[in-house]
């Protein structure tokens, strides 16, 4: 099986829906055609995902990936946090960290982020916290993740 990204045209319209309809994937972000592209498993539809900078003045990058409940525990999400933080390090040198924001309850991210090399960044968790945010957990990755990104199969 094979992963693969693709930027949005009309007839996507359908998976931004359903993308959007699932609050478990948009209660913290929301996809749209201007930012975000498409995950495909072969040909089927399986999730979203954006990058950002993360603040105006820095050039850290921020990712957001959502993948359709079934599609989920089967390392598709960890495929694409690899795949993007590789590109994103080796596209923009001005880039120093990306990061992931989790809500704290959700293990299963965390998990996700630790095992792709990110490392809980107190520092930013505490700017949400001041901010009135006490439920996002903010994970950082420096370096780059070392996984075979152009032929990894599922």
């Amino acid at each position: 099986m094979n992963i693969s990204f693709k930027g949005f045209v009309p007839s996507y319209d359908k998976y931004l829906s359903e993308i959007n309809s699932d609050e478990s994937l948009t209660k913290f972000v929301s996809f749209n055609p201007s930012d975000s592209r498409f995950i495909f498993l072969d040909d089927e539809f399986v999730g979203c995902y954006k990058t950002m900078l993360r603040d105006d003045d820095l050039p850290d990058r921020e990712i957001y990936i959502g993948i359709k409940k079934e599609f989920r525990g089967k390392g598709i999400a960890k495929y694409v946090l690899s795949t993007l933080t590789n590109n994103i390090f080796e596209s923009d040198n001005a880039c120093e960290f990306v990061h992931v924001s989790i809500d704290k309850d959700n293990i299963a991210s965390i998990n996700l982020a630790k095992s792709c090399g990110f490392e809980e960044n107190k520092d930013l968790e505490e700017e949400l916290i001041k901010d009135g945010d006490d439920r996002t957990l903010v994970f950082s990755s420096k370096r780059k993740i070392n996984e075979n990104k152009k032929d990894m199969t599922i």
